[in-house]
């Protein structure tokens, strides 16, 4: 069965200093310096963790798309984030590894009867797709971003309808 492809859509670093690090790969590569911005707010993109949803918008980002692979860098913020857990508890350096599926249910099936993990720890929705963190780390030796493409414009406008008068 599977997860249905074989196809990476990402691979994915957790880091202290964005802005050093992807000048350095910019330097390895040859390339030009790759944008670095924020990650979205909950009004742009909802993310939750353990069922609460959370603004991680002081966390950092960077994509360098090579010819075969994409790398992204996540730089945490002061706030509690999946991104500064990791760092806290791993150090620096690879965290995950990112499949967009067909099926994001047959994909949380797979991952529940094969590894044991319950559920997604980590979701975020934006209007045309959603990306889930699941805790395969004991199994796979990483953590796996399983992405879909799902039209999320009703689930966003759900999610955020407390959420103006609780920020």
């Amino acid at each position: 069965m599977g997860l249905g492809t074989q196809e990476v859509c990402h691979i994915s670093f957790v880091v202290k200093d964005i802005e050093k690090t992807v000048k350095n790969w910019s330097v390895l590569l040859g390339i030009d310096l790759p944008r670095i911005w924020n990650i979205p707010t909950p009004e742009e993109a909802p993310a939750l963790t353990n069922g609460v949803l959370e603004d991680y918008s002081d966390c950092r980002i960077s994509v360098i798309k090579m010819k075969n692979i994409t790398v992204e860098f996540v730089q945490p913020g002061q706030k509690s984030s999946p991104w500064k857990t990791w760092l806290e508890e791993h150090g620096e350096g690879f965290q995950h590894i990112s499949f967009v599926v067909e099926d994001r249910d047959a994909a949380k099936k797979l991952i529940q009867d094969e590894f044991g993990v319950a559920d997604w720890y980590h979701i975020g929705y934006y209007p045309g797709g959603t990306y889930a963190f699941y805790d395969t780390k004991n199994a796979l030796g990483t953590e796996i971003n399983i992405k879909s493409n799902d039209d999320n414009t009703a689930m966003i406008t759900e999610l955020l309808k407390g959420w103006n008068t609780q920020s």
